[in-house]
């Protein structure tokens, strides 16, 4: 038995049988059979000879073979596809829960969205992906999560386990080259009633584990939890520890018993000899009931007594099971700690088993996907990559843009981009000089650059500034990482906040995400105080050119011309003039996308640029104080 998805032998043989059935006199294949009699090969997930039920029947007579597994007898079915009367793969018929898993992957494979929908109960149901920061209750969130996160999926899944549950199954699958397990419980009628799936992670901490375990468990025991356990979902589908009968399920309660109280030899009793054992949280597979063992080992000697695995949910069968879990430490439920297992049983000892837990970074499944853009992303995309090549990338003269770009950039300019950094940024320490107040580390005497260059470099900052708390706020680009892309759009500007804008425009994030941003991020405060600081530093800004530093900058009219030769002159000062009549656009067009996402009346300050901006998060920040009446 193997653990391969598949061989070119079982893809020969498939064919085969697929033309066999496709040409038999007086058969007319269901359109699927059609299909794959024509040699495609997808989208459908090929079920591996399992481990977990009855291997295929072979010979001259296989196709008529039968299988008492399930106590009745029913015709054996070899093609992939769906079968009158239910979906069969290998020499077993598969029950209630296990052809809904089936059936539920073959419809992910084939973009079928409406039949992956029509799986789950109508009555409630509850999905939950723990690499997604959110669960998905009910049919409407579970319809846009399958149709958004599997829509651009450049592979297919082939099932490589199933195992032969009734009510509720376990299976392993692999996307391209990422494994995962899923559980899956059904009613009585067969619609998915809860489901709970874990791809493995990227990075893997293999035996360095065991080092952070015994240095972070002790210290997370005297933490208070409860802010990241309460927002698990509550499961009212859940079997519970006692769920499934069968001997598999009996196997892997007893195994969880004895891990639980420390006693390896007493668990490792209920493994094989010959057993492989996958923690995807490693980078190898354990092969071989020692290898096994001294993992066990390891493990209970680096987490504390109190430290227990509690299952969730576990499925019937006879030889493999799937179950989820999770960890409470001082019987406290452990943040980070649930997770989805799969087991094959064989004659009272597990022979095969993966287990998977879930990250603390949830970033998604992070599966191949098929890179597709909107007409919108790539407009943006092209102008970011304008902007960059003419604005800092090219050399003096090139397009008539004056100036160095970065490779040909003057010692004296980078001098004084870099000062004003350290030393002017928001007029602090200018201030502070002013009062006499000294800053431990900084010069006697600042350095003191021309008013107008101190003006236009914290005016720009200033609403690059501004812009944090309008995307925080923003929830079509939830999913994306927008407070580290801010913080390299206050140096950059709209050489980062273009291609973030690109990729917010093709990007879909989830009902469920939606509203739990809405409900967790109230950025009312940092709205308000992010627009006071903005509209104090551009009062100064606009201070700062009219009439600070007269001994070096003169009168307002010498100011302007200067202002004029500048911004004609030198790169970075063109680089700005070029910002502030972007953001001019960008700062109404994302006021608008909040106002529409958060029900408010559009305000027509909005257009003002930069001062609009400092008045909108003033009044439009979900808190009473200042805030105008927010009717829509």
């Amino acid at each position: 038995e193997t653990l391969a998805c598949h061989t070119p032998r079982m893809m020969a043989r498939a064919h085969a049988r697929r033309g066999q059935t496709a040409s038999r006199p007086g058969v007319v294949p269901p359109p699927r059979v059609a299909r794959a009699a024509r040699g495609a090969l997808r989208p459908h997930p090929i079920v591996a000879r399992s481990q977990s039920l009855p291997g295929p029947a072979s010979g001259p007579d296989a196709e008529d073979a039968t299988s008492t597994s399930s106590g009745t007898r029913e015709q054996v079915v070899f093609t992939r596809e769906a079968a009158t009367g239910g979906v069969s793969a290998g020499s077993f018929k598969l029950g209630r829960a296990a052809s809904a898993a089936r059936r539920y992957f073959d419809a992910l494979n084939a973009k079928d969205y409406g039949a992956a929908e029509v799986l789950f109960s109508p009555e409630g149901c509850l999905l939950e992906d723990l690499n997604e920061p959110v669960c998905f209750a009910g049919r409407d969130q579970v319809r846009d999560y399958i149709s958004k996160t599997f829509a651009g999926l450049s592979e297919d899944f082939f099932l490589q386990e199933i195992s032969d549950g009734d009510d509720a199954c376990g299976v392993t699958w692999v996307n391209g080259s990422k494994r995962g397990a899923t559980f899956v419980r059904v009613d009585r009628s067969g619609r998915i009633v809860y489901a709970r799936d874990l791809a493995e992670p990227e990075s893997k901490p293999g035996d360095a584990a065991f080092s952070i375990m015994k240095v972070v468990l002790p210290v997370l025991k005297n933490l208070d939890s409860t802010k990241v356990t309460e927002g698990w979902p509550e499961n009212d589908f859940a079997g519970g520890a006692g769920a499934g009968g069968g001997e598999a399920a009996r196997v892997v309660r007893s195994f969880y018993d004895h891990i639980n109280r420390k006693e390896v030899d007493e668990a490792m009793a209920y493994f094989a000899e010959d057993c492989l054992y996958e923690d995807l949280n490693f980078p190898e597979p354990y092969v071989g009931k020692d290898a096994v063992r001294t993992l066990m080992q390891k493990s209970c000697d680096s987490i504390p007594e109190d430290l227990v695995f509690c299952i969730d949910d576990i499925s019937e069968g006879a030889s493999g099971v799937g179950l989820t879990w999770h960890l409470e430490l001082d019987g406290k439920r452990f943040p980070f700690s649930r997770g989805c297992s799969f087991y094959k049983v064989k004659d009272g000892q597990v022979v095969y088993a993966r287990d998977l837990v879930e990250p603390s970074s949830k970033k998604g499944k992070a599966l191949r996907e098929e890179v597709s853009f909107s007409a919108a992303s790539l407009a943006l995309f092209a102008a970011a990559a304008l902007y960059t090549s003419l604005l800092i990338l090219s050399p003096p003269g090139f397009a008539g843009v004056p100036g160095e770009g970065i490779f040909w950039i003057k010692p004296e300019t980078l001098e004084e981009v870099q000062g004003l950094s350290l030393y002017d940024f928001f007029f602090v320490l200018p201030a502070l000089k002013s009062v006499g107040v000294g800053v431990p580390g900084m010069p006697e005497t600042l350095p003191a650059y021309h008013p107008v260059n101190e003006a236009l470099f914290n005016f720009v900052n200033a609403w690059s500034l501004m812009f944090y708390p309008l995307l925080l706020r923003d929830t079509k680009s939830v999913s994306l990482p927008k407070t580290a892309w801010w913080s390299v759009q206050m140096f950059l500007t709209n050489a980062i906040l273009m291609p973030f804008l690109a990729l917010r425009a093709s990007n879909e994030p989830t009902i469920a995400r939606v509203e739990a941003a809405r409900s967790e991020g109230n950025h009312g405060l940092l709205s308000k105080s992010f627009g006071v600081v903005g509209a104090v530093v551009g009062l100064a800004s606009v201070f700062w050119f009219a009439l600070a530093r007269p001994e070096l900058g003169g009168d307002l009219a010498s100011r302007v011309d200067y202002f004029a030769n500048y911004i004609s002159t030198d790169r970075v000062a063109f680089a700005f003039c070029v910002d502030l009549a972007l953001y001019s656009v960008w700062q109404p067009y994302l006021i608008s996308e909040v106002e529409k996402q958060e029900g408010l009346r559009p305000d027509p300050l909005k257009f003002v640029p930069f001062f609009g901006l400092a008045k909108w998060l003033q009044t439009s920040s979900g808190l009473k104080l200042f805030d105008r009446d927010q009717g829509t």
